[in-house]
Order: C-alpha cells, then sequence, then structure tokens
C-alpha cells in the first residue's frame, strides 16, 4: 500500500477529494502540518523542508484528524515551569491523531509474511 492509497481511502470516507500541498511558508516553522476543510474538497499543508518520513507522519497525522472528524488541528503550546520546556500537554484530539498516524504508518510499512521470513 502506498501513500497515494492510504490518502484515497480517506477521501472516500469523507466523500470528497484530499489535495496536498508542500509549504515552506514561513508561518510553518512551528506547525508541521494542518488541513482545511470545504465543502467539496479538503487541503492538506504540510512542511516540505522536513524528512520524507516525517513529512509522511505529518501527513497521516492530519488524516488522522479527518477520520476522527475533528473540524480542527489546535496544537497546544509548550508549558515552561523553567527554563527549558516541559512535556507538551496535547488534547484528546492531538492524541487521537497521532494514534491514528502511528497505526497507519504501521499498517503500509508492514511487510508480507514470505519477504519477513526469508530476510
Amino acid at each position: 500500500m502506498l501513500t497515494q492509497d492510504v490518502v484515497d481511502a480517506v477521501a472516500v470516507v469523507l466523500g470528497k477529494p484530499i489535495f496536498l500541498e508542500q509549504t515552506v511558508d514561513e508561518r510553518f516553522k512551528k506547525t508541521t502540518g494542518s488541513f482545511a476543510l470545504t465543502p467539496d474538497f479538503v487541503v492538506i499543508v504540510f512542511r516540505g523542508i522536513d524528512p520524507q518520513a516525517y513529512q509522511m507522519h505529518s501527513l497521516f497525522h492530519e488524516l488522522g484528524h479527518l477520520l476522527c472528524r475533528h473540524s480542527e488541528c489546535i496544537r497546544p503550546g509548550t508549558q515552561l515551569e523553567t527554563e527549558t520546556p516541559d512535556v507538551v500537554l496535547w488534547s484528546e484530539a492531538e492524541r487521537e491523531a497521532e494514534f491514528l498516524a502511528f497505526k497507519i504508518t504501521s499498517l503500509i510499512s508492514r511487510k508480507s509474511r514470505s519477504v519477513q521470513a526469508f530476510g
């Protein structure tokens, strides 16, 4: 299964096409991805300067939001208790999207049993 197959499958579930856009926009220095829902289509934007694997994870995270029917992706700020950042506190929506990103990645990267048996 390829990344585009996953995007196409989610588009079928949503009932509208999904368009992907890589960006190097300055506004995406701290944000790795985002999505916009319109009545007719979905646009997912992700940082084009990241390594390919991280771009895929960002894409799958945004697809996770869409599959969970989240209307927006809000990244919480970092809580500072000292001079170093503490743990980022994620919302339930962010945890759900991250879980689905992990599950999608594990499903498409799984080798067939015959490949596993022979190395």
